[in-house]
């Protein structure tokens, strides 16, 4: 009997079946890969909408919290209440205090309401903040901002969209999104008197701040000034430029599977456009190493906002935070120079506004 041994001449046709059905396999792994790549995973896209819900809004990616119990992610001084914004949906909105207002909070809850909402008259900037997609209001780099901002002595209202933490479980959409901001920002404008209102959007967030704000602004309804944390220019070119989709770039119907459906739903957020209509000051703020969202559509948005104002118009800010920094797109707040950043009087020679500049 023989043995099949490394020198053994009668072994080689039985390696050479060995690397070639090695080969078939690889040459049949790579073609089924190509096959998903280019031709399912697109056709998949392009008609379900519920997938393309899903990848935008992210809005049941969510860390399991008890959203009506804000003090148990260290916010003291928080009142949580829910805002009919809409038929059948109702969202869920935190207000949390200023500093020097946190240890006035009455005992019996019974009086937080009347309290809370008088004490949106008290003079102290009020900031609506419009979160971006995945997660809640009680996502921990977002609660991270709030006490920043509380620190300044400024009120944060902080709410869910439709679809989003303890909110009526409605299907997300710009239009709806945009609804619900619009309500709350007039629910503000109703109860704060004369303190100066703003409006504070993050990623996601900036594309409903603008379209929110566009119709506002033209129902002379602006607020004092807007912050726009990580914006993109429209969603068109977020889709192109975003990670995710940088693989099926090549495919000659890339518009036609994962931009015109989209488009079509009427989820555009097309910020460059809405932002020509907003008459408040704006304060952009962009990482250089944002990967999510790139910053040449900061950028972008920024050019749009110039070109369409007036030389007297109310001013236009753009501040890149350096790469070298890590802020990418969710850390922004850690800058060191934050917060003289957004309450600064003068940033490039130019006056912006915002927080009692």
């Amino acid at each position: 009997m023989q043995m099949c041994t490394p020198r053994s001449n009668h072994c080689h046709p039985y390696r050479r079946r060995k690397v070639i059905r090695l080969w078939k396999s690889v040459v049949a792994g790579a073609v089924t890969l190509i096959f998903v790549l280019c031709v399912v995973v697109p056709l998949v896209f392009h008609y379900s909408p519920g997938l393309q819900r899903f990848f935008l809004f992210l809005n049941t990616v969510t860390t399991p919290i008890s959203l009506n119990r804000p003090e148990d992610v260290g916010l003291p001084g928080t009142r949580n209440f829910y805002l009919k914004t809409d038929k059948d949906v109702t969202i869920g909105i935190w207000h949390i205090l200023p500093r020097s207002l946190i240890h006035s909070v009455p005992d019996d809850v019974r009086e937080w309401p009347v309290w809370y909402e008088s004490s949106l008259k008290q003079q102290q900037p009020i900031i609506l903040y419009l979160h971006g997609n995945k997660g809640s209001r009680a996502e921990s780099h977002r609660v991270e901002l709030y006490n920043k901002l509380r620190k300044m002595d400024y009120h944060v209202i902080t709410l869910d969209y439709r679809g989003y933490g303890d909110s009526s479980s409605v299907a997300p959409s710009e239009e709806g999104l945009v609804a619900d901001a619009k309500a709350v920002f007039r629910y503000l404008r109703d109860k704060s008197g004369h303190s100066p209102l703003f409006v504070w959007g993050h990623s996601l967030g900036t594309g409903v701040s603008c379209h929110a704000l566009s119709e506002l602004c033209q129902e002379n309804l602006c607020p004092q000034g807007l912050v726009l944390e990580a914006p993109f220019n429209n969603l068109h070119d977020e889709i192109r430029l975003n990670p995710l989709s940088q693989v099926f770039h090549s495919l000659p119907y890339f518009d036609w599977a994962f931009i015109d459906p989209i488009r079509d739903s009427g989820n555009e957020f097309k910020s460059d456009s809405h932002i020509t209509h907003i008459a408040c000051p704006v304060l952009i703020l962009h990482a250089q190493d944002d990967i999510v969202v790139p910053i040449e559509l900061g950028r972008k948005l920024y050019k749009a906002a110039k070109d369409a104002r007036l030389p007297d118009a109310m001013p236009v800010t753009f501040v890149e935070l350096e790469a070298e920094y890590g802020f990418g797109h969710l850390d922004i707040p850690h800058a060191p120079n934050f917060l003289s950043i957004i309450s600064a009087g003068t940033l490039d020679g130019h006056p912006h506004l915002l927080f009692g500049g």
